[in-house]
Parts: C-alpha cells; structure tokens; sequence
C-alpha cells in the first residue's frame, strides 16, 4: 500500500514539472499518453504481486530461487578466497608445481583445508 501512495506522489511531482515544458498540444497529449501506458503497467505488476503473496507454490519457489541465490553468493565468495590463496603462495615465492602440489594436497587432504582456512581467517582479522 505505501508503494502504492509514494508511486501516485512521484508521479504527480513529475507531472507538474514536465507539464509546463511541454510547449505545444501535441507533445502534451503524447506525453501524457506515454505517461498513461506506463502508469498502467506499473499497477498491473503491482497488483500481479501482491495476489502471487497468497500463493503457496510462488512463496515455496521464491524461497528456493533465495537459497539458490544465497549459495552462488557463498561459492563465489569461496572462489575468491581460492584466488587469493594461490596469488598469495605465489607471492610467497612458490613455484608452479609446489603450487600444483599444494592444491592437491588441499583437495585430498582436509587438514590442509582447515590449516589453510584457519590461517586465512586470522590474516584477515
């Protein structure tokens, strides 16, 4: 309902700047109609959202589009500390196969991960 009141508010704060612009009846009238397809398509997605809140099958597949969202965000985030590690170790002076080596042992071995992890949170602290 607020969007509903702060929409109708904008629009008539837009509407009285861009009327005196308007020099002739022409740019009035296909402005005015150009603002009226806009105005009515804004309120039928607005009115399409608020009968999808009812919905049980659009709130289970929001919930599950938010999970999914959620874990590329994390993986993402998680590839980003995987690049900074191994930018990192090559900073440190590693060569490319003590490196290759590392990254094997990491995804072998999960003590390494919890090493490496542990060592990552305390460098960022």
């Amino acid at each position: 309902m607020r969007n509903l009141i702060q929409m109708h508010i904008g629009l008539f704060q837009y509407l009285s700047k861009e009327i005196p612009k308007k020099k002739t009846l022409k740019e009035l009238i296909g402005f005015l109609k150009n603002i009226g397809k806009q105005y009515l398509k804004v309120n039928l997605q607005m009115y399409k959202n608020l009968f999808l809140m009812f919905d049980k099958d659009f709130k289970q597949q929001k919930k599950k589009y938010e999970k999914e969202q959620q874990m590329k965000k994390d993986l993402q985030r998680a590839l980003k500390m995987l690049q900074y590690i191994d930018k990192k170790l090559a900073k440190d002076g590693w060569n490319r196969q003590r490196r290759r080596q590392f990254w094997r042992d990491f995804f072998k071995d999960g003590q390494i991960r919890t090493e490496v992890f542990n060592a990552l949170k305390n460098e960022i602290r």
